[in-house]
């Protein structure tokens, strides 16, 4: 079911205190609407008594898809505290866990950090995409044109509303303005493709081991990799 608790805020414009009641986690089966909210950037949304100001508060949220066997959590951030992240994380899975029965077959759960890693992962999965092929697709972009597409500046989102039958749609989003700046397509019969050689076992296995999870994430890996031949602190996969 989907769950609401009290919270104490601040109106970033007046800054009086509020007291608002926010969603925790939503049941898209339960409440489809919630689902539709959310995706319109207006799940959580809160309006200011005092000067009218409305504004959304992003916060840790839960994601559930009970007909596809989905949970995606939502932990606002960067991947910069992703250690963290995945300690409250898998707290988070522990606890759920324990009230389980034993026969119960859970389901797959999903880590975030960005409101827009959280909308193109509900799309992925509602088009029965693999992300972690997605996520593939995405390093190769990078690696094959660094000069353009710096994971630290570009962010490469899947953009289901244009992808076809021919092929999958990404869009470039500068992440210092958050402006949109281009569209890539990858052909769908080479996604195919994919798909086919990472079913085999051995294909199936590097796929994991170059995306581990709990966060799947080209752009993240390859974050890593430069902090890693730098010296610096390891991140997600670690």
């Amino acid at each position: 079911m989907s769950e609401q608790s009290h919270y104490s805020i601040v109106c970033p414009h007046c800054e009086a205190e509020l007291d608002v009641e926010l969603y925790d986690s939503i049941n898209v089966v339960e409440a489809p609407s919630l689902r539709d909210e959310l995706m319109q950037n207006q799940l959580n949304a809160v309006e200011c008594p005092h000067c009218g100001f409305r504004f959304r508060v992003d916060k840790q949220l839960l994601y559930h898809d009970p007909e596809r066997r989905v949970m995606i959590y939502w932990f606002p951030g960067n991947e910069q505290g992703y250690q963290q992240h995945r300690a409250e994380f898998l707290r988070s899975m522990e606890a759920i866990s324990t009230v389980l029965p034993d026969e119960f077959d859970p389901p797959t759960v999903h880590l975030v950090f960005t409101r827009s890693e959280l909308v193109e992962r509900i799309f992925m999965l509602e088009e029965e995409l693999s992300e972690r092929v997605i996520e593939y697709i995405k390093y190769m972009m990078y690696t094959r044109n660094l000069e353009k597409l710096d994971p630290r500046r570009v962010a490469i989102l899947f953009n289901a509303e244009d992808s076809n039958d021919r092929a999958l749609c990404f869009v470039t989003q500068d992440l210092e303005t958050m402006e949109l700046e281009g569209v890539l397509e990858y052909d769908r019969s080479a996604y195919e493709g994919l798909l086919e050689m990472f079913d085999q076992d051995d294909q199936r296995e590097q796929l994991l081991q170059l995306f581990p999870g709990p966060y799947v994430s080209a752009r993240a890996m390859l974050i890593q990799d430069e902090e890693r031949e730098a010296g610096g602190s390891a991140g997600p996969g670690a």
